[in-house]
């Protein structure tokens, strides 16, 4: 249905948000039919043996999430999740008020599978605020690089029983001298991840780190032959977002069947 209906519309729409509003809306839509999820879950199964992975200490089944920026309010995570992604990342979230409005819509609806919060801003209050109800925790630095915000954060972990990963995501524009410096002060502190946003970012850091950073990558991935590059590189997983709006679910399942002709 969204291939032939929806696919063909977001394609010729130039502004990303009008494009994601319409996709949001399908599957949205989509999640309210009586049966909706369970015949999306069936459909896009996307559960190929062979290319489970454990990042973070989580167990993923399949290499491939959803990026932030389309469930920005964080309401439709388990509609998307039912699309094949291994795990989705909800938000961004730039305040409290807005992540406060997704944990009561968690509470009520509670994630099917793995689920991180995109934090943006008000770090420390919403990191505290959502820390038991989320699988692993995205702290998006790109409008303020400065790696130290998370000191306040790993310190209060400290006083949690249960460990949720956190994962640095650094800006578009960066140098490679500090992106360097960010992935050192991950390796020192025990932050657990970093979100890359470009292959070279993705190279540099595998090799600055020897491998030892586990990598997400969010750099605009449209194929399956940019999922792989990107794991060549020396990412553990990938993230798609417009590649989904504008190409629609199969996407998923084009890439992961990539990956299976690819990892034998």
């Amino acid at each position: 249905m969204y291939n032939l209906f929806i696919a063909p519309i977001t394609r010729r729409i130039q502004d990303n948000a009008k494009a994601s509003r319409i996709a949001l809306a399908y599957f949205k839509l989509e999640g309210r039919i009586p049966g909706g999820r369970f015949l999306s879950r069936l459909v896009h199964a996307n559960r190929p043996a062979g290319l489970e992975r454990e990042v973070f200490g989580l167990d993923f089944y399949n290499p491939v999430g959803l990026g932030a920026g389309l469930d920005v309010d964080g309401d439709l995570y388990n509609d998307l999740n039912d699309l094949g992604f291994s795990f989705v990342e909800t938000g961004p979230f730039n305040d409290i008020k807005s992540l406060r409005r997704a944990l009561y819509k968690i509470q009520e609806d509670p994630q099917n599978d793995i689920l991180a919060p995109c934090i943006a801003g008000d770090y420390l209050k919403s990191f505290c605020l959502a820390y038991d109800f989320c699988d692993f925790f995205v702290i998006d630095i790109s409008a303020n690089p400065d790696i130290e915000i998370l000191d306040a954060l790993l310190e209060a972990r400290l006083s949690y029983e249960t460990y949720r990963p956190i994962v640095v995501k650094v800006p578009e524009a960066i140098s490679l001298e500090s992106l360097g410096y960010i992935a050192e002060y991950c390796l020192m502190n025990h932050v657990d991840g970093l979100e890359a946003r470009s292959i070279e970012q993705i190279k540099y850091v595998s090799e600055h780190t020897k491998g030892r950073l586990p990598i997400i990558a969010n750099c605009h991935i449209k194929t399956p032959e940019q999922a792989y590059e990107a794991l060549q590189a020396g990412a553990s997983l990938i993230e798609v977002r417009m590649g989904l709006v504008r190409q629609g679910p199969r996407l998923v399942e084009r890439i992961l069947k990539y990956l299976s002709v690819k990892s034998k």
